[in-house]
């Protein structure tokens, strides 16, 4: 049974998709980190530490509210790049979960952007981090769909390899 799960779970590690009925797009990575659920937690959880353990992002700061608390406003700087405001929807430590999203307009080709960023412990010693998102192409024609969803693969691949690295 858990070698069926984790080649499913290494399966969806691959697929990105698209829904074009509501014109949403969506965008997923998935990777599975030899270590402890909670140790991954540790590293990951705070809606403030983005900019610890992404190398895409050089600030994460609370504006409003509290850290991890629904309803904080955070701003995330880009390396050598624009800024842009977040607003986190949902926290749950127990499951190890949160959601959030870019407050429009935002420098990014996308609008109506959601994401959830989920750990899971697989079995001992080995966890899994994916990272999902929801949105609108909002390029003006400028970024096809599939290179945008690319795009937002490969930002949530460098952040999650990162993890990877930081707990070995």
């Amino acid at each position: 049974m858990k070698k069926l799960i984790k080649l499913a779970l290494a399966s969806l590690a691959v697929l990105s998709f698209s829904a074009h009925a509501d014109g949403k797009l969506n965008s997923y990575f998935s990777i599975n980190i030899d270590a402890p659920a909670s140790r991954v937690w540790d590293i990951v959880k705070d809606f403030d530490g983005l900019d610890v353990w992404h190398p895409v992002f050089s600030g994460a700061d609370i504006i409003s509210g509290n850290n991890n608390e629904v309803g904080a406003y955070r701003t995330l700087t880009i390396q050598d790049g624009p800024s842009f405001d977040e607003e986190l929807l949902e926290w749950d430590s127990y499951n190890r979960s949160y959601t959030y999203r870019v407050i429009d307009p935002a420098p990014l080709p996308l609008k109506s952007y959601q994401s959830t960023l989920t750990v899971m412990q697989l079995e001992p010693g080995v966890s899994n981090v994916t990272w999902r998102s929801s949105y609108q192409n909002n390029s003006n024609g400028e970024m096809p769909d599939d290179e945008l969803i690319a795009f937002l693969n490969g930002v949530y691949q460098a952040g999650l390899e990162q993890v990877r690295e930081m707990v070995k």
